[in-house]
């Protein structure tokens, strides 16, 4: 069978979560544009219109609005998946946020809450649709992680965001281990800085931010969603079906050097 055959995701159910704008639409489209039935979801209620928008560039779409952060809302969220259209095949967790804080001042509110929707909510979607995929003994899950996650990044100081995307890779690697004899393969994915909206603001409002970024970036520019995007893609299709336990950098250069 050819690579082109083992990427498409035809007759597979995706759940993408963070999926309203940015990265995990991205991921969406991609997933969309592979075969895959692919349903949104986000906190925001603007899921819903992503997902019509994707949708009417042909495909199957769906949207469910979810708070990561309650395991009653993902535990729902997968429930509907399954109902809706028959089983989950692919999870991708991309929810994430970041404060940037100095350590020494950083409140005590903010870790509570990038723990809450960064580590929490990779472990609730992870462990509810695992429910499904071990007992079908098939399925595949990426969770976005970061390139914070494995080494020091400046000149922007968030330190809870950058603890919480290493245990997002530390969650991959114990799960694939724990799950590969029944089939499902645990993966992350770690981007550097990506050319998204909220780095689009970072730019225009803080540009020597932006600058240094892209100093230390070897490609010399931001990495484009869609790349990140086909690497989820990769990651999820049978033409990885040896590959568990990774926490994939898509920086540019960015760890290497």
């Amino acid at each position: 069978m050819s690579l082109a055959d083992l990427i498409r995701l035809d007759g597979r159910v995706a759940l993408v979560t963070g999926a309203a704008r940015g990265m995990g639409a991205a991921i969406a489209e991609e997933l969309l544009a592979l075969g895959a039935t692919v349903v949104l979801s986000d906190q925001s209620p603007a899921v819903r219109d992503t997902a019509e928008a994707l949708g009417r560039g042909g495909g199957k779409t769906d949207a469910i609005v979810t708070d990561v952060t309650d395991s009653a809302s993902v535990d729902k969220t997968i429930a509907e998946v399954v109902a809706r259209h028959g089983s989950i095949d692919i999870l991708v967790a991309n929810a994430g946020i970041a404060y940037e804080e100095p350590t020494t001042t950083h409140s005590d509110e903010n870790w509570r809450r990038v723990m809450a929707v960064n580590v929490d909510g990779v472990f609730f979607a992870v462990r509810a649709a695992g429910r499904h995929m071990v007992a079908a003994k098939r399925g595949a899950i990426v969770a976005i992680s970061s390139i914070a996650g494995v080494t020091s990044v400046r000149p922007e100081l968030h330190i809870g965001y950058d603890v919480s995307k290493a245990a997002v890779a530390h969650l991959c690697r114990n799960v694939a281990v724990e799950w590969a004899s029944s089939g499902v393969r645990v993966n992350a994915v770690g981007p550097a800085y990506a050319d998204t909206e909220m780095l689009a603001e970072v730019g225009r409002t803080r540009p020597e931010v932006m600058r240094a970024w892209l100093a230390d970036m070897p490609i010399g520019r931001l990495i484009a969603p869609r790349e990140v995007a086909q690497t989820v893609a990769f990651l999820v299709s049978d033409a990885a079906s040896g590959i568990t336990g990774q926490n994939l950098m898509v920086d540019g250069g960015y760890s290497a050097a």
